[in-house]
């Protein structure tokens, strides 16, 4: 509520007169459970839902962790079933081109994205941030160099797997964070302290390990074309997420617009590719030979083709792409251990060195992200704004708040204040008081 107004000369004067003293009304807190004011706080959904018993502090700060650990555990956990069902696809009698199946997905989103349109009210769509956009070409257009790329790093990726191991295209898929971290400073002004670069170098050194024994196998095939298409790979990977927080920031669309944009540009552009590479006839002519196990194991995949085109999304918008980029190599580590569990692989200290490792680079990570937000809000003070709209310190105050500390400090004054009138009378004492 804003600051009760300054009473009337004359009720001053009788209040005066009677032996009354008026008091103000203290204002109503401002923020829920500030431990400077004295009323009671109001209900808040969130403090509910979470059953949290702390001061505002408390509160903000969960919610700004909540707000980056859940899109991350979203995109892992999303990242982690697509493997696995592509394992499971590809272990399959029939074969289905990798293009033929983004097809699917891209396909299978769109249908998604208008069903949910359809049959969803306008509450929950504004709840769960699930409106579809209106489509504009110019956004489109702004959002094509995300898929161009896309298709350039699954076409380098495609041509190092018939060159060298997939060991060595890991080992150098994790050296590629290094570049993202880069581009996210120089682009974006994330900042870079030196546990993020150890951190980073933990990260190739646990993916080294895990492939030691694979590479000591290898005949050594690494040519110039090797080099050239994994340096191609590289580069156009650390672009990928790079491209994406751009495009976010030109159109300001949510992650659920850009899910929706990235689908119908990605359709049209798989789609001639699959055509022109003659991967839709090798698809046609494989149709006879898929099983109702392989139909099922597809149409798991272009769900989850959704959750993981969305949570790429929200990842990148809520985090930074650097910290898009090392959950990509950290889900390595569950999958080795699932692995391990499910299809009975075999427990060899290069692969307990590289979830140790792996382990390791990720809490020091996580931690040297934690300590970088402390000393930004140290330096920018309260009321500073990340990029991603997120308040630096919770008890920050709005501008009316502002304005009412500044009128209460007006009427606060000492005894000795000078009084404009020439006469002291009881009124003028009382509001000097």
């Amino acid at each position: 509520p804003p600051c009760p107004a300054i009473p009337a000369r004359d009720t001053h004067r009788l209040a005066a007169e009677q032996g009354l003293s008026l008091r103000r009304r203290r204002p109503l807190p401002r923020s829920i459970g500030d431990r400077k004011s004295q009323g009671r706080p109001k209900m808040d959904i969130f403090n509910t839902c979470m059953g949290s018993l702390g001061g505002s502090a408390n509160n903000r700060g969960r919610r700004w962790k909540m707000n980056r650990v859940i899109p991350c555990f979203a995109y892992s956990c999303c990242s982690i079933c697509m493997m696995l069902l592509n394992k499971t696809i590809s272990s399959e009698g029939a074969r289905i081109p990798l293009s033929c199946v983004m097809l699917v997905q891209n396909l299978a989103t769109l249908i998604l994205i208008h069903v949910f349109d359809a049959c969803l009210s306008d509450a929950t769509k504004g709840m769960w941030k699930m409106r579809m956009p209106p489509f504009q070409l110019k956004t489109a257009l702004l959002w094509l160099p995300v898929n161009i790329i896309f298709l350039l790093m699954l076409f380098s990726g495609f041509k190092s797997l018939q060159l060298v191991t997939v060991s060595l295209v890991s080992v150098c898929k994790n050296v590629t964070n290094v570049f993202t971290t880069m581009g996210d400073r120089l682009l974006f002004e994330e900042p870079v302290s030196q546990p993020i670069i150890f951190a980073l170098f933990l990260m190739v050194l646990a993916a080294y390990l895990g492939a030691s024994d694979e590479l000591s196998d290898s005949k050594g095939n690494f040519e110039f074309w090797a080099a050239l298409w994994i340096s191609i790979n590289c580069l156009s990977t650390s672009a990928y997420g790079l491209q994406i927080k751009m495009s976010q920031r030109q159109t300001k669309l949510k992650p659920y617009g850009c899910t929706y944009y990235n689908a119908l540009v990605a359709t049209p552009l798989t789609f001639f590719w699959t055509i022109l590479s003659g991967d839709m006839s090798e698809c046609i002519v494989n149709i006879p030979d898929m099983d109702q196990k392989f139909f099922i194991s597809v149409i798991l995949s272009s769900i989850i083709g959704f959750g993981i085109g969305f949570s790429v999304f929200w990842c990148i918008s809520a985090t930074s792409p650097t910290t898009y980029a090392m959950v990509g190599a950290a889900n390595k580590i569950p999958l080795s251990l699932l692995g391990i569990l499910l299809f009975g692989e075999p427990v060899t200290k290069e692969r307990v060195s590289f979830i140790s490792i792996g382990l390791a680079a990720g809490i020091i990570y996580a931690r040297a992200k934690a300590l970088l937000k402390d000393e930004k809000e140290k330096i920018d003070g309260p009321g500073s704004k990340d990029q991603n709209g997120f308040t630096g310190t919770p008890n920050a105050k709005s501008g009316s708040g502002q304005l009412e500390d500044v009128a209460m400090s007006i009427l606060a004054k000492p005894t000795g204040t000078r009084v404009e009138n020439s006469e002291r009378s009881a009124d003028g004492e009382l509001r000097a008081a």
